[in-house]
Order: C-alpha cells, then sequence, then structure tokens
C-alpha cells in the first residue's frame, strides 16, 4: 500500500501554522477556560489563612464523543470489556443509534429493551444508557428521521408514513425528552436525494428510500417539536457544510435560515467530517478539510445563526503505508481548530475501532480504517493524540499555596474536586466551573 504525501495533504497546516498556533491558544485560553475564587472559611465563617490546595479536574463540560454502536456487540466478553474500556477512558459523550429500519424493524414492535433482539452496531438505548449513567456520560440519540435506512414495511408513500413517523416521535420522547442530551431531528438532508423512482433495495446506498416532498424537513421538525420540549432537537448535515461553503449563499445555511424563517425549532447545528473518499483522491481536496483558515471560516460563518456548533461524525483515513501517522497528525489540528472555535459545543469521532465500521451491501466504511483503534483494540497514535489532549493537556490540576484567606486558578471549564489542607485539618468539596455560571466558591475547613 503506497504511501500518503505528507507535505501535500498538511502543506496548509504548515504554511499557516502561526496564524493556526495564535487562534488556537487565543481561542481555548479565551473561550474554554475561566478564572475561579476560592474563599477560605472555618466553621464559624472566619477567613482562613495559609493553606494548601490541591485543584483536581474529574469531568470536562465540553462534550468529547464517538458513537456507541458497537456496546456488547462483540462476541466475546474480553473484546467487549476492552472496547468499553477505551471509550470510557476518553469519551464523556455518547451517540446511541435510532435509525428507524433496525429500531422498528417490525411495525409497532421498537427495541428500546436490553433484552431485544440482536442486532450488530443497534445496541438498544436503555442499554446504553445503563451503561453511560454508570460511567458519567451523556448520551445524544441519532436521528430521528434519515431518508435513509427506513424500514421495509413503510408505506411507500409520503402522506401515508406520516402518521408512523409521528407515532415514532411521540414514543420515544415519552421515554427520552430530557434524558438524553439532544437528538439529531434530521440527517443529511441537503446531500440525499428526493426519490423520484424505486431504488434498488438490495445493493443501493440508497435502498429504503420513500419519495418525500421537498417540506419533509420543515414538517418533521415541527412534529419532533410537539414532543420534545426538553431534548435539544439538531440539524445535521454531510462533510458538504466544509467542501461546499459559499458563506452564507451554502445549501445548508441557506436551508437553515429557511427553516427559522419558518419558525422551526432548530436547537443546534451538526457538521459531519467523514472524510469518505480513496487514498488517491485524499488530496484533492486537502485545500479544503486540511486548511485552518477554510475551517475556522466555515464554523464562523455558522456561528451567524446563533446556534451551538456541534462537529458530529468525524473519520479520518489511516490508510497508506504511513496512514497511523497521517491520521494523528491531521486529528491533533483539527481537534484543536474545533476547540479554540468559540460556538462549537461538542466533537463527535465516529467510528472507536477499524472493527466498528458498517460493511453492508453497497456501502463499507471499513476500507478507510479510519478508527482510533486497530481491530486488536491496541490504540493507534491518534488514540494516544486524543488522550493526550483531552485528558492531560486539556484538563486542569494544580497544587496551590497562598497566604491569604482566598486562592485563584484558571482550569478548563467542568467539574473538580477542591482540597484545603491547614495545619492537620482538612475538608474537600466538589464544584462545577462554567462559563456564564458562579466562579466563586467557599471551602470551609
Amino acid at each position: 500500500m503506497a504511501k500518503l504525501d505528507r507535505d501535500v495533504l498538511f502543506r496548509h497546516f504548515d504554511e499557516q501554522k502561526d496564524l493556526m498556533e495564535d487562534r488556537i491558544h487565543l481561542g481555548i485560553e479565551s473561550h474554554r477556560k475561566g478564572f475561579c475564587r476560592l474563599d477560605l472559611r472555618d466553621q464559624q465563617g472566619r477567613p482562613v489563612r495559609g493553606a494548601k490546595i490541591a485543584v483536581r479536574q474529574t469531568a470536562h463540560a465540553f462534550k468529547f464523543g464517538a458513537n456507541i454502536f458497537k456496546l456488547g456487540c462483540f462476541d466475546n466478553d474480553t473484546d467487549n470489556q476492552r472496547y468499553a474500556d477505551a471509550f470510557t477512558h476518553l469519551f464523556n459523550y455518547a451517540i446511541t443509534p435510532f435509525y428507524w429500519n433496525t429500531f422498528e424493524p417490525e411495525e409497532g414492535k421498537m427495541r428500546f429493551e436490553t433484552d431485544s433482539p440482536f442486532i450488530d452496531r443497534r445496541p438498544p438505548p436503555e442499554q446504553v444508557l445503563a451503561f453511560c449513567r454508570q460511567h458519567n456520560i451523556r448520551v445524544k440519540g441519532h436521528p430521528l428521521f434519515w431518508a435513509l435506512m427506513l424500514p421495509d414495511w413503510l408505506p411507500q408513500s409520503y402522506a401515508a408514513m406520516k402518521p408512523y413517523l409521528v407515532r415514532r416521535l411521540e414514543r420515544i420522547a415519552k421515554r427520552y425528552d430530557g434524558v438524553l442530551d439532544c437528538f439529531d431531528c434530521v440527517n443529511e438532508s441537503t446531500e440525499v436525494p428526493l426519490l423520484r423512482e424505486e431504488p434498488n433495495r438490495s445493493s443501493s446506498h440508497y435502498r429504503n428510500g420513500v419519495p418525500l416532498d421537498g417540506d419533509y424537513v420543515a414538517w418533521t421538525f415541527r412534529q419532533a417539536d410537539r414532543y420534545f420540549r426538553l431534548s435539544p432537537l439538531v440539524l445535521n448535515e454531510t462533510t458538504s457544510v466544509w467542501t461546499k461553503f459559499k458563506d452564507s449563499l451554502s445549501p445548508f445555511y441557506m436551508q437553515i435560515e429557511n427553516l427559522l424563517h419558518q419558525g422551526c425549532r432548530i436547537d443546534k447545528i451538526g457538521m459531519q467530517y467523514h472524510l469518505f473518499v480513496p487514498q488517491d483522491k485524499l488530496g484533492d481536496g486537502a485545500g479544503l478539510v486540511f486548511n485552518p483558515s477554510h475551517l475556522y471560516r466555515v464554523m464562523d460563518g455558522y456561528s451567524r445563526l446563533q446556534r451551538p456548533l456541534q462537529i458530529t461524525e468525524i473519520t479520518v483515513p489511516g490508510y497508506g503505508d504511513n496512514g497511523d501517522d497521517i491520521q494523528a497528525e491531521a486529528l491533533y489540528n483539527l481537534y484543536r481548530i474545533w476547540f479554540s472555535q468559540p460556538d462549537v459545543e461538542a466533537i463527535v469521532y465516529w467510528n472507536l475501532g477499524d472493527n466498528c465500521a458498517i460493511v453492508q451491501d453497497g456501502w463499507a466504511e471499513d476500507v478507510y480504517r479510519g478508527g482510533l483503534l486497530r481491530s486488536d483494540f491496541s490504540p493507534k497514535p491518534s488514540y494516544q493524540v486524543l488522550e493526550n489532549l483531552i485528558q492531560k493537556e486539556w484538563q486542569t490540576n494544580l497544587d496551590l499555596e497562598t497566604s491569604e484567606d482566598y486562592a485563584y486558578f484558571k482550569g478548563f471549564y467542568g467539574d473538580y474536586t477542591i482540597s484545603v489542607e491547614r495545619e492537620g485539618q482538612r475538608a474537600t468539596r466538589q464544584l462545577h466551573l462554567a462559563k456564564n455560571s458562579f466562579d466563586t466558591f467557599t471551602v470551609t475547613l
């Protein structure tokens, strides 16, 4: 397998290094961290001076995640545990599947429960939630509606399909509105074609399609708004958000504007980053997908719509003789760029391992070797890069000494354990440091 030309792929990273590093540093320091004041008091409320303070971050406010589609899906306990350990060590955010064709394979029989019939890469939501509660991981549902992966039993008519979609939304919301962090409400609507002829239902990527009307996105959001009053709704789009960006004339941008003008409740904007291209074509788009100025331009452009941004589905290929190193360097730069943009609230890698990718008739993602783990669950350099960023560089752990009755520290937003010691007396408290929230806390010895 041939090598990838690193200098061609990353020319823009190299040329714009000073610009990139400056904006990364300023963005992270300004938007991902805040100052915190700790006031030290005794049991009578009197000032306590001369204490030692240990500051330990225990959780991120920012959401770093991946899909959790292979939870419990491997054929032995050892591999299932390896998958779970690798996931929980790195991520605090999980995407659980609600694809209609596998969530309701038989009409009216929705796979909510842990003991639902097994389907690979489709763990039931109750199984996912039980696991994620145990590990303090927030959960997002994906997707409520996508014009692909519709069940075979669904009527081949947009009008006839509507009551079934309403029932689906109502039943999912009854269980999970306010329980899940948010839902991808409609997926890939500017790129999936509006079918006017019956698809090849055995091999086409667009199998299981229903001939839809152009208003289906607005209609679906209006129906979802009736039932999902607590969980935010996301409009999620393909990598075309980066490759077909034309500022406010971009198809996705104009779609969001139009939907908002119609009164649709779009709470968040989802931006995929799948690089599903052959090895010999990866360099063709490098001026867009590996270009710091362009990446910031796209995110800053969508920020004008005043909605939080989520980088929702990331696949960076690891093919080629030097693919592991290329993937790691790309993700090192990309994650820092995304993390530094103030309106991005979540970064979601797609398949945790090479053995987690979908492989089915008409579509196979394993050829890209886009996982962060190899198929034997050994970590690639890319996993180690993200581990170093998320668990080390972007964590705040400090040891302070103060002669005053207070102390300040600047830390990444999230949860903390604060331990204070003075003359044999010790006290510990938990606190949550967040943007636009409390930044002064009292520790009582």
